[in-house]
This record gives C-alpha cells, sequence and structure tokens, in this order.
C-alpha cells in the first residue's frame, strides 16, 4: 500500500479514537436516522401530505344537491389536471370547469374527488403535491385568482 494512504488511514483511526464515546454514540444515531429517512422517505412523505391535507377528508357533501352525475366531477377533474400540470397553465379550460359549478355541494364533491395529487412542476419548477386549491393557487395569478373566485361568487359558492 501507498505510505501517504497508510498515513491518511492512521490520521484518522486517531481522530476517530481521540473523541469521546458519547460523541461517538450521537454521531451514530443521526447516521441512523438519516439512513430511515433516506429508506422511508416516501413513506413519510405520504404520511406528511396525509396530515396537512386531512381538511379534503372533512369537506361535507350533500349528494342530492350535486348539479351532475358523479361521474362528470372526475371528467372535470381530468379537465383542471391536464390544464396545470406540467409547465404552462391553459386557464380558459379551468374557467369553464368553474362556471359549471352550480352549488357549494358541487364545488366541494369537485375538490373531494380531485383529492390530493401530484403535480408536475415542468422544466423549472419543482413538483407539489396538494389538492386543488394548492394547484389553482400554483398556476392562477392573483387577478385570476380574483376572477374565479367572482365567478364562483355569483353561483353562491364560497372558494
Amino acid at each position: 500500500m501507498h505510505p501517504a494512504l497508510i498515513k491518511a488511514g492512521m490520521y484518522m483511526k486517531n481522530k476517530y479514537d481521540s473523541i469521546t464515546p458519547e460523541t461517538k454514540r450521537k454521531a451514530w444515531i443521526i447516521i441512523l436516522i438519516i439512513m430511515l429517512l433516506i429508506v422511508f422517505r416516501n413513506r413519510f412523505s405520504g404520511l406528511f401530505t396525509r396530515i396537512f391535507h386531512r381538511d379534503i377528508a372533512k369537506v361535507e357533501v350533500n349528494h342530492n344537491n350535486l348539479t351532475y352525475e358523479r361521474s362528470e366531477y372526475y371528467s372535470m377533474c381530468s379537465t383542471l389536471e391536464s390544464s396545470m400540470n406540467g409547465s404552462g397553465t391553459q386557464e380558459e379550460p379551468i374557467m369553464t370547469v368553474m362556471t359549471r359549478l352550480k352549488t357549494q355541494d358541487d364545488w366541494n364533491y369537485l375538490q373531494k374527488c380531485f383529492g390530493i395529487r401530484k403535480k408536475d412542476g415542468g422544466t423549472f419548477f419543482s413538483d407539489i403535491t396538494g389538492d386543488l386549491k394548492t394547484w389553482l393557487s400554483d398556476d392562477l395569478d392573483e387577478g385570476e385568482m380574483e376572477e374565479l373566485q367572482s365567478n364562483l361568487g355569483r353561483s353562491g359558492i364560497t372558494y
């Protein structure tokens, strides 16, 4: 073995031996926690998503007040997702879907159907995971959000 490698190895061993046992134990615990986070990151992110987006599960819907068949709401969700996913936003289909809503229960059921989805941020932006309101606020600027809320308000719908 090369003498420089042996010298470097001995230096590292001496440094490690000079660390107190308490500090070594703390370092190993931190390393273990980091490794667990790396291995189980998908489960942890799913847990955090469920914790922070529980309000979707709490949204109440009176199914007797729905304007459309239930399958139509899923179709609207697909339209919204394709309009907002990736880079660029197609505002016209979003506004078209939103103007179709006639009751508060329509809006609530649309939110429930949309659920929590992962959004491709496109080329320059990071992905986000969120509910319909998160997606809308990410894609629409302030003026478009005001227009959306105004359109919903005309039908008596609270955003």
